[in-house]
């Protein structure tokens, strides 16, 4: 299971985070506290999808780590593209991996902002491809917008996530549908950790998750599934 990490500054080297966010204030945010965590004199890069967000995140940045503003790059398109039949990283990716094989701080942006509902296995898949790949001094952060993940998907979706990532940033909001796709990263009831417990407890409580005694795996109730559903339809990226 991932450990959960209140802050992307303190993600270590050989490590692989996954961030989850609901607003693009969080998302800069969360761009600019891995940027500033960079160990000194590393290669750091973040790509994201437009102009606009460059802009916005590289402001964040001003005000917090200025040396890392030429760090945000503009990818027109995935950092993921078809490889011998499956997803891997893109060329200008794989480019700024091979020129620096002493380790690199790195991340993009663009997944949930190009996978589609047929694609989603496949980029699943990357992660899990990814995940096992040598991190040696690396440290690496997928961020996913946890509005851009089909509901009816989303448990299973993050649970695959969390299996494939070593530490986790959870978003900050406290709605009903965030809460409970965020007690989903988490593979098995036990592997929950303590800062959730409340979250599970209300879960438990409303009736909102069932617990599989057999293989102690959470899912939604009808009820759940409801809350997820209208969070999903009126949340609105800002």
């Amino acid at each position: 299971m991932p450990e959960v990490l209140p802050d992307p500054r303190e993600l270590p080297r050989g490590t692989h985070l996954l961030s989850l966010h609901v607003t693009a204030a969080e998302a800069a945010r969360h761009a600019a506290d891995f940027l500033t965590g960079t160990p000194s004199g590393q290669a750091a890069s973040y790509w994201v999808v437009d102009e606009a967000t460059k802009g916005s995140y590289q402001e964040t940045l001003i005000r917090q780590s200025p040396e890392h503003v030429g760090c945000i790059a503009v990818l027109p398109h995935s950092q993921v593209a078809p490889s011998e039949g499956a997803l891997r990283p893109s060329n200008e990716v794989r480019a700024f991996l091979d020129a620096h094989p002493e380790g690199v701080t790195a991340a993009g942006e663009t997944i949930t902002r190009y996978w589609s509902r047929d694609s989603i296995p496949d980029h699943l898949e990357y992660e899990t491809w990814f995940q096992d790949q040598e991190r040696g001094n690396s440290r690496f952060m997928c961020p996913y917008s946890l509005r851009e993940i089909p509901p009816d998907l989303a448990p299973h979706v993050l649970r695959e996530l969390g299996s494939h990532h070593t530490h986790v940033v959870l978003a900050d909001s406290k709605e009903p549908g965030v809460r409970l796709l965020e007690l989903f990263v988490f593979r098995k009831v036990h592997e929950i950790p303590s800062v959730l417990d409340g979250t599970l407890g209300w879960a438990v409580k409303r009736e909102l998750v069932s617990i599989d005694r057999a293989t102690n795996e959470l899912s939604l109730t009808p009820a759940g599934d409801a809350i997820i559903r209208e969070w999903s339809n009126r949340a609105v990226v800002a």
